[in-house]
């Protein structure tokens, strides 16, 4: 190889090395000034439907104490005495207290309920169906 064909590769070498070092330093940001602050919901729930216009709702806690022991796993615990306020298309349909079996019975006219919304151990908490 000659001289200058060696300078070009050379030159050429470090021109990319460069470049993949300015990538890698400016692709690094930080993310914590999302727009949207995701938390998860503290609960889990279930709709289903228990006859013409009426849904039952059912709320649930994971308890995830014997998530590293096989025979136990997750569990899901009833919400008892919780307070949700239910919406059908964004609009208001009633507050609901959960039962001892974490359950809401709702009637309905119409749009069938599908967001519902509450706070649970300091966490609030708004889900759609």
């Amino acid at each position: 190889m000659n001289e200058t064909a060696s300078k070009v590769r050379t030159n050429y070498i470090l021109i990319l090395l460069a470049a993949m070092i300015i990538v890698t330093l400016s692709s690094c940001e930080d993310v914590s000034d999302m727009a949207v602050n995701k938390v998860a919901s503290p609960v889990l729930l279930d709709v289903k439907s228990t006859g013409a216009n009426e849904i039952t709702a059912y709320f649930y806690e994971l308890d995830k104490t014997g998530i590293l022991d096989h025979t136990v796993g997750i569990d899901s615990l009833p919400v008892s005495d919780l307070a949700v306020e239910v919406f059908a298309a964004s609009t208001p349909v009633g507050v609901f207290t959960t039962n001892a079996e974490g359950s809401i019975s709702v009637s309905y006219e119409g749009t069938k309920p599908n967001e519902y919304a509450g706070s649970y151990k300091g966490i609030a908490f708004r889900i759609k169906k």
